[in-house]
């Protein structure tokens, strides 16, 4: 294990002065310490692992009691005056090109951007409500690593440490008496930077198993295990990919925890789980360790002579997380035996406070490194996993992290989103939550859908729902048009793998988590700090879910982006749009908002059934009008640690654009890796253009195919967007694909086709929905028409432009023809005028917001 070496600094950076000692760890990071015994601490705690940190060039000036350690970056003044730091002997300025900042100790920082959370257990939204009185109070985010003041402190004095016991890391109370052990960071608005340096001093966020990304199914609920399987085969029967399965409480024998299948419900738990593997679906299953082993537990009487108990004369095996006996015990006879049956990782549903034995033992931090590094030490190679609650600062180095039981409640799923951007100013970016709320007696279809799209582009995709028979996550039990578009929406999700897995290990590198606030990247602007409801999903999608209720006549709901300075392509419009503004939408039900900037290519994939394979053999790159763009696709086994040995891949996929031509390139690979494949399919999509007039891959002309096959390219008239189709290509040599298109910046005339037939596509069911078997209105099927038109230039792009006249001669004439037909169907059916004055309401949206020009 690397924590032990590393922990202490180098020798070359540490000033002592008294009682005091100073460590360089940056030249804006600097280690501050007091002992009353003079004797200081160069052991790993739970939280900080890395002290050594490189030489860094910084002068000490002494002068008597008065000692100077001046980086350059930070001036730290200390007056030795015997007593603990505090603001009479301690202090240190930041010095910066926008001025200096001093800080004290005691300062008061009214503007730290906060951290994250233990749980959000009873939560409603930004709320805490008493269980059994349901006052509500409100919650205090505690402070996180980065502040608009320029500073921030970690206080690492209470923790415990780690030494070596019995040839392994063991943690052991600090020696007593006063000690003081700060982490002073002085950044300024460099938020990436701070991230970088908090990063290696506290371990970064390792790179989960790719299949973490996949759907998670969940429910508190007594299921069977033929109940299960049927739940999996309705998934496959539906099209609905699946990764993860959580099995509750209810696996065990009855109580808040436990250790034996009940075979009641699964008799044959090996075969089950053996039946999911089959078909790539990985198993977690809850504990609650804090209540100990029980008598009636099958493995109670050997833990009992391991501990050197009587299990005829005591009723259970205490927890002691602190005992090195006792844990053990606790993985050899608890864990691993069912881990060789087949559960793949464990999810620690801690609730039981925060004292143990050992003074200053975080029993939930322990018990989180605990299970991870055993999972390390397994012989298999696989990465270690662990589903668990935050157990402060440093737990984002043991993910993934659950939030708890919230309420289903649209204020908690606001919430949500500003509470997974914000935790990663504390280095935890791989958040699971309820999704649809843990506890909520009436499900509302539109706030699980909406819920649902957050998931989607959120770390984990995990549905949940408490043991209430009212409450279902299964989309089959929702309504039309919800139960489809939940479907859609998960696989969206597998879309997007490439591109989120990519983008998690960059999180490794950097500290920079995958969903983060606006302010890392335009920290000088205003609004980047008012934007609690978006955040950059990566480095190249910015996401602004919709967190409130739509409206009930247009079926859609607004909501107001901020989009920083330059231009963004709006992905559900299909129209490149100008930033440093807010922009106002409204959104239908299947419509996210997300924006990329113009000219990225990104990857993706086709959907599959879940994320077991090595590698991804059907690609799907999207190249986005507006620009040249480069991004690198990482892959590696996805499952195995052999991508910290240098097991993996990186393709390069670019774009240029020189007059009427868009030239895209995908490869050659570099690397390899155990399951890597050279041959693959290769969708290349180019949305909101004009259709091509050639396209020729590998200088090869393509021709164009309405039923796609072979090589060849299609246009998706519904889109606006170019695809060619490329059935097998060797990803190792470099495939060009150069689209020629009769015009210059081919998007422009495109531009919002996308989001105008996504609302003409709402209007025209609406309006069918008001007809009758009479005619109300002798132009009431232009909306089905004008439907139709986006289909028809999939069949016949050379209809483009005639397309384009149609839309915008006679989308306008839509409010009068709808009006027609109401008036008439209030002397026929009045039951079906509303569906008209829907689809009128909607039609006015088209107009002030999507119309082309």
């Amino acid at each position: 294990m690397t924590e032990i070496p590393l922990a202490r600094a180098l020798p070359s950076q540490t000033v002592r002065a008294g009682r005091a000692r100073f460590t360089v760890l940056t030249d804006r990071l600097v280690r501050m310490e007091w002992a009353a015994d003079g004797a200081f601490e160069d052991r790993p705690t739970l939280a900080v692992v890395n002290r050594r940190m490189g030489a860094v060039r910084y002068r000490v000036i002494r002068d008597g009691r008065r000692t100077v350690v001046d980086t350059g970056a930070l001036r730290v003044v200390f007056a030795d005056n015997g007593r603990p730091l505090s603001p009479r002997n301690l202090s240190v300025t930041i010095k910066s090109d926008g001025g200096a900042v001093r800080w004290a100790p005691g300062m008061r920082d009214p503007g730290n951007l906060k951290g994250t959370l233990r749980t959000l257990d009873g939560t409603d939204g930004p709320q805490w409500v008493n269980w059994s009185t349901r006052k509500r109070s409100p919650i205090r985010m505690p402070d996180g690593l980065l502040s608009r003041s320029g500073w921030a402190v970690i206080d690492d004095s209470p923790s415990v440490v780690l030494d070596v016991r019995d040839g392994r890391p063991w943690v052991t109370p600090r020696p007593e008496g006063r000690r003081i052990d700060w982490y002073f960071a002085g950044y300024g608005h460099d938020y990436r930077a701070a991230l970088a340096a908090c990063n290696r001093l506290l371990g970064s966020q390792p790179l989960p198993p790719r299949f973490t990304l996949g759907y998670w199914w969940s429910r508190y609920w007594p299921y069977t295990d033929r109940e299960m399987r049927q739940l999996v085969e309705d998934f496959t029967r539906m099209g609905v990919p699946l990764d993860v399965l959580v099995v509750d409480m209810d696996w065990h024998l009855p109580g808040w925890t436990g250790y034996t299948w009940d075979k009641r419900y699964f008799p044959d738990p090996k075969g089950f789980l053996d039946w999911l593997h089959k078909r790539g679906i990985r198993v977690t299953l809850n504990l609650h360790p804090a209540d100990g082993v029980a008598r009636y537990e099958e493995a109670f009487p050997a833990m009992c002579r391991a501990l050197g108990l009587d299990p005829r004369r005591v009723r259970k095996a205490a927890f002691d997380i602190s005992s090195p006996r006792y844990m053990d015990a606790y993985f050899r006879l608890l864990h691993h035996p069912m881990e060789r049956q087949g559960v793949d990782f464990w999810w620690m549903d801690w609730q039981q406070g925060s004292k143990s034995a050992m003074t200053g033992l975080d029993p939930l931090a322990w018990l989180n490194y605990l299970h991870w590094y055993d999972m390390a030490r397994r012989p298999d190679n696989r990465r270690p996993l662990i589903f668990s609650r935050f157990g402060g600062i440093g737990s984002g180095k043991y993910p993934i992290g659950f939030s708890g039981d919230t309420w289903g409640t649209w204020q908690c799923l606001a919430f949500q989103v500003y509470f997974t951007a914000t935790a990663a100013n504390v280095l935890y970016g791989h958040w699971s939550h309820d999704i649809g709320g843990h506890f909520n007696a009436k499900p509302d279809p539109e706030l699980y859908l909406r819920w649902v799209q957050f998931g989607a582009h959120a770390p984990v995709l995990r549905t949940h729902a408490t043991k209430n028979p009212f409450e279902d996550r299964r989309f089959q039990e929702y309504p039309s048009p919800y139960n489809r578009l939940l479907i859609e929406t998960v696989r969206r999700r597998y879309t997007l793998v490439p591109y989120v897995y990519g983008e998690n290990h960059r999180v490794m590198e950097t500290g920079v988590s995958l969903c983060r606030p606006m302010y890392y990247d335009w920290p000088e602007a205003r609004e980047a700090y008012q934007t609690p409801y978006q955040y950059m999903f990566g480095d190249h999608m910015l996401v602004s879910p919709v967190v409130t209720r739509g409206d009930e006549q247009t079926r859609s709901a607004q909501c107001r982006t901020w989009l920083p300075p330059g231009r963004w392509f709006d992905t559900v419009t299909g129209a490149i749009v100008s930033g440093g503004r807010w922009h106002t939408r409204r959104y239908l039900l299947n419509e996210i908002p997300v924006f990329v900037r113009p000219g990225a290519i990104l990857p993706g994939q086709r959907v599959c059934a879940n994320l077991s394979a090595a590698c991804y053999r059907d690609l799907v790159v999207t190249a986005y009008p507006g620009g040249r763009g480069e991004y690198e696709l990482y892959e590696d086994d996805g499952l195995s640690r052999g991508y910290l040995a240098g097991e993996f891949a990186r393709t390069t996929l670019a774009q240029r654009s020189r007059g009427r031509t868009r030239e895209i390139t995908v490869g050659p690979s570099r690397g390899t890796y155990p399951g890597f494949a050279r041959r693959r399919s290769l969708q290349l999509r180019l949305p909101s253009v004009l259709p091509a007039v050639a396209v020729r891959v590998n200088g090869r002309r393509v021709a164009f195919r309405a039923e796609p096959r072979g090589l060849c390219w299609s246009y998706e008239g519904d889109t606006a967007t170019v695809v060619v189709h490329v059935p097998v290509f060797d990803i190792t040599r470099r495939l060009r694909v150069r689209v020629t298109f009769d015009r210059a910046e081919p998007h422009r005339s495109a531009q919002g086709l996308a989001g105008l037939f996504s609302g003409l596509a709402a209007v025209h069911e609406l309006m069918t929905n008001g007809m009758i078997w009479s005619v109300l209105h002798p132009e009431e099927r232009l909306a089905a028409q004008l439907t139709q038109s986006g289909y028809g230039l999939s069949r016949d792009p050379a209809a483009f432009e005639q397309v384009r006249r149609d839309l915008v001669r006679h989308v306008p004439r839509l409010p009068a023809i709808i009006r027609g037909m109401a008036r008439k169907q209030m002397t026929m059916d009045k039951n079906r005028v509303p569906f008209l004055d829907k689809a009128l309401a909607l039609t006015r949206v088209l107009l002030d917001e999507r119309r082309l020009h």
